[in-house]
């Protein structure tokens, strides 16, 4: 029962700490990015908050965990899309793409950070040692990150 408490306990200041940095490194964000950064970082402590009471789930949580970490990521990226959306010399098909390129992260943004929000939830309704069914869907989100954070080059031809 102790050791229990003491993963919960080192589960919640993890989650304390991981805000910290976040709120600390989101200053440099504007301020439609530090919201998300906050809905992001808010997720993923319920996640450790309540993961840390289902021990058996520990392994299964740890890609979501770092799925959360990887969403991060496009924060800044998409803090410099809008800075150069912003800019008035930035017209014709540059602008285009740059609006592409930004409307696949916040989605990509946004479908993790749901997801991360009904994992969440989810883990509130689990018990005995059934799986929230969130978890099945994470293989296919991780893909789906990875091809937003590292998309396929233009061929020249």
């Amino acid at each position: 029962m102790a050791g229990i408490a003491l993963l919960e306990l080192m589960l919640l200041l993890l989650a304390v700490g991981l805000l910290v940095w976040v709120f600390g490194a989101s200053r440099n964000l504007p301020p439609a990015q530090e919201e998300q950064a906050h809905r992001l970082e808010a997720a993923l402590a319920e996640i450790g908050r309540l993961g840390g009471r289902l021990p058996h789930l520990h392994d299964a949580l740890k890609p979501a965990q770092q799925y959360g970490r990887d969403l991060r990521k496009l924060l800044p990226q998409l803090a410099e899309l809008e800075r150069f959306l912003a800019k008035p010399s930035t017209e014709g098909p540059t602008r285009d793409r740059l609006l592409v390129r930004h409307h696949e992260l916040m989605r990509g943004f946004e479908r993790g950070v749901e997801y991360l929000e009904r994992l969440g939830a989810e883990l509130l309704l689990v018990s005995g040692s059934e799986e929230p069914p969130a978890l099945a869907e994470l293989p296919q989100l991780l893909i789906e990150l990875r091809e937003v954070l590292h998309p396929p080059h233009p061929t020249r031809g």
